[in-house]
């Protein structure tokens, strides 16, 4: 507020003029520190890191750098122009023609090129933009004209990443990635804009630009994440943390927005500040963990946490007990998370290798039988150069159980220089021996189960032998017997033969129903029929069954058949149920079965683990439990106040 006098001579005479020093001024510091001044300079440094940082020097790379310098020079300008300094209009309307043919080059390489370009077309495109922008130095096009270059730029580079979308299914993950950067990026401005525009917040609006840098770092990883090496994971905590702290930002502004209308004293904003601070800090403390994780998962493609690699892999691999799962597991986690690209997991039989899961590898690719011995010598070694016929293995891991060697990982490619470095090796090795042992427990279950569904399968067959010498043999030896006895029989003799055919046909009905010659429903429906048959009319037995006219395998519908059959005389055995309800569908390559009763159920629980209907006694279930593994169905039992299985086969589950 003082007052200095300021002399300024002019024409050879001297002025004296009172100014008056304005001091600080808490709005105008305001305005220039909150601005977006920072923006250009992170462009710019987004620029200078893929110079320093980034190999290989392709057209990829080149036009990054010109698009990150290009946009911080057309912010400069365009903050600039606002004032008319340095002619700064004019340049920035020559910088968006420039950023044109750039930005439409760069979206149609990337991720990866739509198809190859010709170089005159190219040149000829850049050429003519090149002119477009010298032409505004002169001032000879519309003031406005400019604006449909950086609408075309916009609309062309959104369009072209449409087009790889939809034409290229393995690049849709980086995309999907980018769009979801661009909308981080640009919502908050949007939304604090919005505010500004109603009046509610118009102090707070700079800070939606500080989710702006999310946008050139997001393209950086896409593009380049394969090639950073060691760097990739400290990359991968950055983008996290820095989108952690955008959404955390996000929260604050909606907090803090109802705060700045309301008219409170300094000492209530400032302790309700502490508290809301303090909330923010003890949320961010809890989540954070969570969040990384969920971000490296499903937008990053890296599910296990590389640095507690064995103890990450252990947790994962105890869920995996059967073979799908197993190689499942090794092909969407384990590998992408080591950034290993090419690959054969191979299984040793009878000095052979069978192939399990490989990826960019083809059975000519494998090594031969004899060169299984020299796998043992290399293995657990960096290999930098083979063979031409093996050059793309550069790491072999033996998975050995005691001296049994039972498979191998042959390891190729891998992002982003193709090295195994040697101190990471032995953390690979306890992956493949934590494999060798989950493989042996499967290979082990599965040759158990092959067993028991051979016994299976003997036992249906004994019986189906059984039933049909009793049926053609025995009744019908007994049916030349009463022949030959004529008429002059007693009654008593006449009775007591009935009873033994009568008993005799039920056995043979029990053994194998006749009906499954016709299909599982008829079998089905004979089964409730003669259940009612044998109650009396103490128990109901519905059947609504939703059939086709084609048949499954004859071995499956023996096997749902005896699990309804088993099911129905446990309802009616122990259940002491009134009423049975048999409904589903059956279908050629599925069926889906429902056996209800209204009885007393039992104490199991809902389960369908054979070890716990085990312990409890219930053997009737265990068999129904049994069958249902053999031919790889889902089975269900639900007990108290009434009993309810479901059993549910597909035909891929079995293939």
């Amino acid at each position: 507020g003082d007052i200095i006098e300021i002399t300024v001579i002019r024409n050879g005479e001297k002025f004296i003029i009172p100014w008056k020093f304005a001091g600080f001024d808490p709005n105008v510091f305001q305005s220039r520190l909150i601005n977006i001044w920072f923006l250009p300079f992170l462009f710019w440094f987004a620029g200078v890191l893929t110079l320093i940082f980034v190999r290989p020097r392709d057209t990829l790379r080149n036009l990054f750098v010109a698009i990150n310098y290009l946009t911080a020079l057309w912010l400069i300008f365009g903050m600039l122009s606002s004032s008319h300094l340095w002619e700064s209009s004019i340049l920035l309307h020559a910088s968006t023609w420039l950023l044109l043919p750039i930005y439409l080059h760069f979206h149609w390489l990337f991720p990866r090129p739509l198809k190859p370009l010709s170089k005159i077309f190219v040149v000829l495109f850049y050429l003519v933009c090149s002119s477009f922008a010298i032409a505004e130095f002169f001032q000879v096009l519309h003031k406005s004209l400019y604006v449909l270059a950086f609408v075309i730029a916009l609309a062309g580079s959104f369009i072209l990443q449409v087009i790889h979308y939809r034409k290229h299914e393995d690049q849709r993950r980086d995309i999907k990635l980018i769009a979801i950067a661009l909308a981080i990026a640009f919502l908050p401005p949007i939304a604090l804009g919005f505010l500004v525009a109603t009046g509610s917040a118009s102090h707070l609006a700079a800070f939606g630009l500080f989710s702006f840098p999310f946008m050139p770092l997001a393209y950086f990883y896409v593009i380049y994440r394969r090639s950073m090496g060691g760097l990739e994971i400290r990359l991968n905590r950055i983008i996290s943390l820095y989108l952690f702290l955008i959404f955390l930002g996000i929260v604050l502004f909606i907090t803090i927005i109802p705060l700045t209308n309301l008219n409170l004293q300094v000492e209530n904003v400032l302790i309700i500040g502490i508290i809301v601070i303090l909330a923010l800090v003890f949320i961010a403390i809890n989540t954070f963990p969570n969040f990384q994780k969920f971000v490296a998962k499903r937008y990053l493609g890296i599910s296990i946490d590389t640095e507690k690699l064995a103890q990450s892999f252990s947790n994962l691999i105890v869920t995996n007990t059967t073979m799908p799962s197993l190689l499942r597991m090794l092909e969407t986690d384990v590998f992408p998370s080591l950034l290993i690209r090419q690959y054969a997991f191979v299984q040793v039989e009878n000095h052979h290798l069978h192939p399990l899961l490989m990826k960019q590898v083809t059975q000519a690719q494998l090594p031969e039988k004899e060169a299984i011995s020299n796998l043992h010598e290399l293995a657990g070694k960096f290999i930098p150069n083979l063979p031409p016929t093996d050059d793309w293995l550069r790491l072999i891991l033996p998975l050995k159980l005691g001296d049994k060697t039972l498979s191998f990982f042959l390891l190729g490619s891998r992002d982003p220089d193709d090295i195994y470095h040697q101190q990471e090796i032995p953390d690979l090795q306890t992956i493949a021996n934590q494999t060798a042992v989950a493989l042996s427990n499967i290979l082990q279950a599965e040759q158990l189960k092959q067993m028991y569904e051979l016994g299976l399968d003997r036992y249906e067959d004994e019986r189906k032998r059984l039933a049909r010498d009793l049926h053609d043999s025995v009744l019908n030896e007994l049916g030349d017997l009463r022949r030959n006895l004529g008429e002059q029989v007693s009654p008593n003799i006449l009775a007591s033969y009935e009873d033994v055919i009568h008993r005799l046909r039920e056995i043979v009905k029990d053994i194998r129903s006749p009906m499954l010659m016709y299909g599982l429903a008829p079998a089905i429906k004979a089964l409730a029929e003669d259940l009612m048959q044998k109650t009396g009319d103490t128990l109901k037995v519905i059947v609504d069954l939703q059939t086709s006219e084609d048949r499954m395998p004859e071995k499956i519908e023996v096997h749902l058949f005896n699990i309804v059959k088993e099911a129905c005389q446990n309802s009616v055995k122990h259940a002491q149920a009134s009423c049975i309800r048999i409904s589903g569908s059956i279908a050629p390559e599925s069926a889906n079965l429902m056996i209800e009763d209204d009885g007393i159920g039992f104490d199991i629980g809902e389960t369908s683990n054979l070890g716990n209907i085990l312990a409890t006694g219930h053997y009737g279930l265990v068999g129904i439990a049994e069958r249902a593994h053999v031919i790889d169905a889902k089975l269900q039992i639900i007990s108290k106040p009434h009993t309810k299985i479901q059993v549910v086969w597909e035909a891929d589950n079995k293939n």
